[in-house]
């Protein structure tokens, strides 16, 4: 997965690019989607006003998993990644 943000005047925007390369199944790609939705909501308040686009690259193995799409966004929430694109 890849995570690209840019700095945006209004609040955190999320933009989720889940094609069939990455899961060939409608119901991964679907659940995907969902489960960035909603580790994005619940990181939202420490998610600095930027563009966030995560996208589904490589064919990935087996049905999404939050736990990565999670640490995908706290790395990105903590000190350390905070400002970069």
């Amino acid at each position: 997965m890849q995570l690209h943000s840019l700095p945006s005047t209004s609040g955190p925007r999320l933009g989720v690019i889940a094609g069939r390369h990455a899961w060939p199944r409608a119901v991964d790609r679907n659940r995907f989607r969902r489960l960035v939705r909603e580790t994005f909501r619940v990181l939202q308040h420490r998610l600095q006003p930027r563009d966030y686009l995560i996208r589904a690259r490589n064919p990935q193995r087996g049905a999404p998993d939050a736990v990565e799409i999670k640490k995908l966004f706290s790395v990105w929430c903590g000190p350390e990644g905070e400002g970069q694109s």
